[in-house]
């Protein structure tokens, strides 16, 4: 809200201008309009996506116990488990569903990797034999019902066996994502609480902000053009 891309698309008279509150961090946008119209361009039927994860807040907002919270329950296993060394958290995912996991490596990576410590996420690496791991990984198996393409069950099923901790996730449809989103980006805040680190802070991308700023504001004037036969012909 009140960004200079809002100003132009006011001033050049777009059809419809979709502003966010400036509170929502960017990799926590996905269920907003920075997420949702775009989806919506594409065919997708945002309110259907939109209810999944609506009911799936209504279950964690009840008075259950925290250890029957399925958000909280991630989170802290996700925390946990870093601080006793397994803080490789490796996301395996059906084929469909490998842009969640570049999703959730960003959520993840930028959340709680700040003041030294943090939680590596670890996507789209092949499966290979226990023997080969350290005792540093921390397995999630996301999943969508029906895909013959997912990480076969006997591969989990031996990295389970080899002593690494395996938490599986299953979607019904792909509108189950809706759900995943609100779980992934709710253990996320859970497990900076038990790291102790602020979730939605990012000193580091700020930081590299502002040094492009003064790189920008720094070089001004005319660009120099460039001399095609000695700049770049060795590249053509």
């Amino acid at each position: 809200s009140g960004s200079p891309l809002e100003g132009i698309a006011r001033q050049e008279g777009f059809l419809r201008v979709f502003t966010n509150p400036p509170t929502i961090g960017g990799r926590y946008s996905v269920l907003s309009y920075f997420g949702m119209v775009p989806a919506a361009l594409i065919g997708i039927d945002v309110s259907l996506l939109l209810d999944r994860a609506a009911r799936f807040q209504e279950i964690i907002s009840a008075k259950m116990p925290i250890q029957e919270n399925p958000g909280a329950r991630l989170g802290a296993a996700i925390a946990t488990l870093a601080e006793i060394g397994r803080d490789k958290l490796t996301l395996l995912t059906s084929p469909t569903l490998t842009n969640f996991g570049l999703w959730a490596e960003q959520l993840i990576a930028e959340s709680l990797g700040k003041e030294g410590r943090g939680v590596i996420p670890i996507v789209g690496e092949p499966v290979i034999t226990s023997n080969h791991y350290g005792n540093d990984r921390l397995f999630i198996d996301l999943r969508l019902d029906g895909d013959s393409a997912s990480t076969p069950d006997s591969a989990v099923e031996e990295l389970r066996a080899a002593g690494n901790p395996v938490i599986r996730l299953s979607l019904c449809d792909r509108y189950d994502l809706g759900s995943e989103f609100y779980r992934w980006e709710y253990a996320t805040a859970v497990a900076a609480a038990v790291m102790e680190v602020n979730p939605f802070d990012q000193p580091n991308v700020e930081l590299s902000k502002e040094k492009t700023v003064e790189i920008l504001k720094a070089h001004t004037g005319t660009m120099v053009p460039l001399e095609t036969s000695s700049s770049l012909g060795g590249l053509l």
